[in-house]
């Protein structure tokens, strides 16, 4: 499935619902979890995710369908759908970059994470690559599917809670990093925010001291070279 129709998807199942919409229909029809729409997209302020109409008999916040649907449409979010969603019969060998398309995962990285983290000697090995670099896409969608994390739906503490807005910012960006499957670097950092390395590193090692859920970090301060 492409972005395109990943996002079209989503305004088709989107105008199937009523006119008012809790997070668990957002949830659903999105295919992320109730808990992170509520943590990252409606409970983070600088989302500008649409404000709530009101609770529902069962005490749920419930939004407008329509505004939903035209924020996803301007912030490009589509479906995301899982590994067992996905019918696809085809029978050919792919590239990295066309199984991170495949699945819907946000870039081919998560891919490569996979395939260091399950080795060829391992009990349940990532489909080998052939002399082109390629794999056969009915083994890696088999492989996906046998391997894939339960969605989580219980709400936990807000991600960012308690943390200043340089390490919110740096607690979300950790938190997208681990979705796709590789811990944040502090050059991976220091290239999102525009920062010297030096600086990523120590914002790393500040957020590690102040949050719970500490992120990995580089083994070693970066080089002053």
């Amino acid at each position: 499935m492409t972005e395109d129709e990943a996002r079209e998807l989503l305004q088709q199942r989107l105008a199937a619902l009523g006119e008012r919409v809790t997070l668990a229909d957002i949830a659903t029809a999105t295919g992320r979890t109730a808990h992170y729409v509520r943590h990252y997209w409606a409970n983070t302020p600088e989302q500008q995710f649409p404000r709530s109409l009101g609770n529902s008999d069962n005490g749920s916040k419930e939004f407008d369908r329509e505004d939903v649907a035209n924020w996803c449409r301007t912030h490009d979010v589509g479906v995301q759908l899982h590994a067992d969603e996905i019918d696809d019969n085809r029978r050919d060998q792919v590239t990295t970059a066309q199984i991170a398309e495949r699945l819907n995962l946000r870039d081919r990285s998560a891919v490569r994470y996979h395939a260091r983290k399950h080795p060829a000697d391992s009990a349940d090995p990532y489909p080998e690559t052939d002399d082109d670099g390629r794999r056969y896409w009915p083994d890696v969608l088999a492989w996906h599917q046998r391997h894939e994390k339960a969605s989580r739906t219980k709400p936990g503490k807000k991600p960012t809670e308690g943390l200043t807005p340089r390490l919110q910012r740096v607690q979300l960006l950790a938190d997208a990093a681990q979705e796709r499957g590789e811990p944040l670097t502090a050059r991976a950092l220091a290239d999102e925010l525009g920062i010297h390395e030096d600086s990523a590193y120590r914002l790393l090692r500040a957020l590690a001291k102040t949050n719970a859920a500490e992120p990995t970090l580089p083994p070693a301060a970066p080089s002053r070279d």
